[in-house]
């Protein structure tokens, strides 16, 4: 596991202390924001990681992080639903991280702890605010400018992300590379829409782009559809049944698996700005259903725009929706649910979902039975 990669994600945890919660909370995000800086360099180094001599204190410190995060749900009343997802989900993946580092498993345990952060990101990439966080890491850390970019972006160090892609994308090999020169155009389209509030800046990136001479022919084109899509946003904020009209519209009503895997990029800037706005509506008062409609949205919207991480934040959506046993939405996300879990394990021998993952479809159909 490299040291990169570990660095990305676990530093991401220490924005949470300043994303303007209670001072209360912000103080228990403080300790857990120490309790990191004095693990990431056993994350780092598996060898470290694994050295007899570091055990106590490993096994220490991830004990006081479960600790920290355990006592988050008084401080978190009134804040979105993704919120309370993050800090339940956060929870069990430090548990099993915890357990499986006590019982030897260490590879697991990295790669469990590597993922935390994500999960609690979740609840304040989309929020377009830069972090006040000054805490940093030496860019010497990270393998190339686009592993920097990345660990800047999910701190929502939004400035310093865009330079580092932009130094990213300076580089020939970069330019006509498809997948290099596509996924960090991807990201600087990300970063212009969250940022402003109007579609200007994108634009202007984008096409400030088209001028690199070593650019990809692919992306060429798909950087011509994605300003076509820039065009075509109205940059107002909508209420709930503006946007589900709105995605309905270009998605269309009755979703299917091909949301996911056949994209028409022209609606790219257009997922990104509605899933901002969906982040945004979920920090206000809704009713239940209300909720259960907008992570149903949300989770489409996670699939189109295709952040393959380890963990799913669409289907922590999805199966959140589902406990919320609501009309008409309830029933939504589990189908969602179920077709993406039979499509992603389907295979030429025929579909086979693991027996835990049977299990937990079972228990959400029941609860879905019993209270809907």
């Amino acid at each position: 596991m490299s040291k990169s990669a570990n660095a990305l994600w676990m530093i991401v945890f220490l924005a949470i202390s300043h994303t303007g919660f209670s001072d209360t909370l912000e103080q228990e995000m403080n300790k857990a924001s120490d309790t990191l800086m004095e693990l990431m360099p056993y994350i780092y180094n598996d060898s470290a990681f694994r050295d007899p001599t570091n055990q106590d204190k490993i096994q220490q410190q991830l004990q006081q992080l479960l600790w920290v995060i355990e006592q988050t749900p008084k401080f978190i009343p009134g804040h979105g639903v993704n919120m309370k997802i993050s800090q339940q989900s956060l929870v069990q993946q430090l548990k099993q991280a915890k357990l499986l580092f006590e019982t030897k498993n260490y590879a697991t345990a990295q790669f469990l702890l590597s993922g935390v952060p994500v999960i609690c990101s979740s609840c304040h990439i989309q929020d377009g605010q830069q972090a006040k966080l000054t805490r940093k890491l030496d860019r010497s850390l990270f393998a190339n400018d686009f592993s920097y970019g990345e660990f800047n972006y999910y701190l929502r160090h939004y400035t310093q992300a865009q330079i580092s892609y932009l130094a990213y994308m300076d580089k020939p090999s970069v330019q006509k590379s498809r997948i290099q020169s596509e996924r960090t155009l991807k990201r600087l389209l990300d970063i212009a829409i969250l940022s402003h509030e109007d579609t200007q800046k994108a634009q202007i990136v984008l096409s400030e782009h088209t001028k690199l001479p070593k650019l990809n022919l692919e992306v060429r084109k798909k950087i011509e559809l994605w300003q076509e899509g820039l065009r075509s946003i109205e940059p107002t904020m909508m209420n709930l049944d503006q946007l589900e009209a709105s995605i309905y519209e270009n998605f269309n009503e009755r979703f299917s698996l091909q949301h996911e895997f056949i994209f028409n990029e022209r609606n790219r800037p257009s997922a990104l700005y509605w899933r901002k706005q969906l982040h945004q509506l979920l920090r206000r008062p809704n009713t239940k259903v209300d909720t259960a409609r907008v992570l149903y949205l949300l989770s489409i919207m996670e699939r189109t725009l295709g952040d393959q991480i380890d963990v799913s934040l669409a289907n922590l959506y999805l199966k959140e929706c589902v406990r919320m046993a609501v009309a008409t939405y309830s029933s939504k996300c589990l189908n969602e649910y179920e077709n993406h879990l039979y499509f992603y394990f389907g295979g030429s021998n025929g579909e086979g979902l693991p027996p835990e993952l049977i299990n937990e479809l079972d228990a959400l159909k029941q609860n879905s039975v019993n209270e809907i």
